[in-house]
């Protein structure tokens, strides 16, 4: 379907952006600030636009730029961009920012603008009322321990079927398109549970999806307002086609379910004799049922919020563990990171007998360091924070930047989180940054809410606990910051740490003399999505 968007029909509607330039040029912009524009060239001819185009094809530098020559000098400055200008705000700004309410500061419209979400999901509702992530915040979270064994079994036929069981042979895999669907594969037996998470048509609908949201909310993105609708007709389609797919195979099901929870006070245990399905398609649909909203319950619309967190969870944890499995396969083997992620992953498991536990995941301070540090040299935003200011008269910044309404503001987040200020020898990939000081505390965490009051608790607990993969601060965030944080980082991190032990307990790799580049695609770093390595099954694993 991704091929449709480059046929003849599209041209003519690419044709037809350039009949509304002049009307949009003249509709009403934000007036932004008089700070300096990064790009700019005095004396040259469209300098503005011609600083737009040079920030947007070298952003990196451009973020950087940001970072080193403004916002650790607790000023801000202007990044012109073809897609939209944003106003880099200094890193002293950030608890401002997440304090702000959302009547001010809103975190929802700049993502509900970078995705089109008017044209890029059938029911925009979904995006507009996210029931979903109070289904990912209560039931997701409060499951995952119940959910461990599950996604280890899922792990498990997954690699199985698409790296192999080859003790012999070495296999040459592409990381980003095998983990994939390792991925896609293993969230929804959390999604929709056996045996819908292995139906191969339901799990290309879900990838296509998530693959083509980004594709068609970037061409949308040339597009004048006005001309949007008429352009999503064409470049829309595929996410309309994934939709209706992937809504016609889940259907039945959620019908079915819907059905048996009719009556008996919605007790499905009377009715199937077996214990409720726990997965979130259950809690999807009984908080629908709970919701004052009958559209809520409608199955299509259930559907679709499974897609938009299918399109949540492939990408954003497949770019992670690509980046993970290159950065460790291309580091100096006299280091021995895998060897020592294996022994840690041997031996906690072995403590718990053989079965792998949530606190048995929390005590895996390698493994847990390894995802913190490629994700914090390789986090897919170049600037975080982003909000668009909705407060009509506009809001002032601490450092006394006046922005506008309609305006967005965000953070230099990598030049932060490459800045040697904040972690020494930033440049340099090491991979238990995180976990020597983790590894060498004596304190106890809670096991329950009662202990959060207990003498247990300690700074040094808290230190501790700010150094792991999913807690945010204001020098590392890749998961936002405050209470827009992702709400699904905790699963992602349970997931991705399950993922990786059972990668380096069952197989083993060639090593890379050079890891391959990740490259920026506008706004964003993606790891390499096409190199490859050599794999092989481990001949004594666990």
């Amino acid at each position: 379907m991704i091929d449709y968007l480059f046929r003849p029909q599209l041209l003519a509607v690419v044709f037809v952006v350039v009949l509304g330039l002049l009307y949009h040029r003249r509709q009403p912009k934000p007036s932004l600030p008089d700070l300096p524009w990064l790009n700019t060239k005095e004396g040259e001819w469209f300098t503005t636009l011609r600083a737009r185009f040079r920030s947007t094809v070298n952003y990196k530098q451009s973020i950087h730029q940001a970072y080193d020559l403004y916002s650790k000098k607790n000023q801000s400055c202007i990044i012109g961009k073809l897609n939209g200008d944003e106003i880099v705000l200094p890193v002293s700004s950030i608890n401002w920012i997440i304090n702000q309410p959302e009547s001010v500061l809103s975190a929802d419209e700049p993502h509900k603008d970078v995705l089109q979400t008017d044209y890029t999901f059938v029911h925009p509702v979904v995006v507009d009322k996210p029931l979903h992530h109070e289904t990912i915040r209560s039931e997701l979270t409060r499951q995952l321990g119940a959910l461990t064994m599950d996604i280890m079994d899922e792990l498990g036929s997954a690699f199985d079927d698409i790296w192999g069981t080859n003790t012999t042979e070495w296999r040459e895999i592409c990381p980003f398109e095998t983990l994939k669907l390792i991925i896609a594969r293993t969230s929804n037996r959390v999604f929709v549970g056996l045996p819908l998470c292995r139906n191969k048509a339901l799990l290309e609908h879900g990838i296509g999806f998530a693959t083509a949201v980004p594709i068609a909310s970037s061409l949308l993105k040339l597009f004048p307002d006005f001309l949007r609708p008429l352009a999503a007709v064409l470049i829309a389609r595929p996410n309309r086609y994934h939709t209706k797919c992937f809504s016609r195979l889940v259907r039945p099901e959620i019908e079915r379910r819907q059905k048996l929870l009719e009556g008996q006070n919605g007790d499905l245990e009377k009715k199937l004799g077996d214990p409720e399905p726990n997965d979130f398609l259950q809690w999807s649909i009984r908080r629908a049922q709970e919701s004052p909203y009958p559209a809520e319950r409608d199955p299509d619309i259930i559907a679709e919020r499974l897609l938009a967190v299918n399109f949540a969870a492939i990408h954003t944890s497949t770019f992670s563990i690509t980046n993970v499995i290159f950065d460790l396969v291309a580091s100096n083997p006299s280091k021995k990171y895998l060897e020592q992620i294996r022994e840690e992953a041997s031996s906690i498991i072995a403590a718990d007998n053989g079965v792998w536990t949530k606190s048995g995941l929390a005590k895996m301070y390698k493994t847990d360091s390894t995802l913190r540090e490629s994700s914090r040299l390789g986090s897919f935003l170049g600037a975080g924070l982003m909000r668009q200011v909705v407060a009509p008269d506009g809001v002032t910044a601490p450092n006394g930047t006046f922005c506008p309404y309609g305006s967005c503001v965000a953070v230099p987040t990598s030049g932060v989180h490459n800045d040697p200020e904040h972690y020494p020898d930033a440049a340099t990939y090491n991979p238990f940054r995180f976990s020597v000081e983790r590894e060498s505390s004596t304190a106890e965490s809670p096991e329950t809410e009662n202990d959060k009051s207990n003498a247990n608790i300690t700074e040094e607990y808290i230190r501790k606990a700010n150094l792991s993969f999913v807690s945010t601060s204001p020098t590392y965030h890749p998961f936002g910051h405050g209470r827009h944080a992702c709400p699904g980082r905790f699963f992602a991190a349970n997931e991705l740490k399950l993922l990786l032990a059972y990668i380096v307990l069952n197989y083993e790799f060639e090593p890379l003399t050079e890891r391959p580049e990740s490259k920026w695609i506008g706004t964003s770093l993606v790891p390499p999505l096409t190199a490859t390595v050599k794999v092989r099954r481990r001949k004594q694993n666990m």
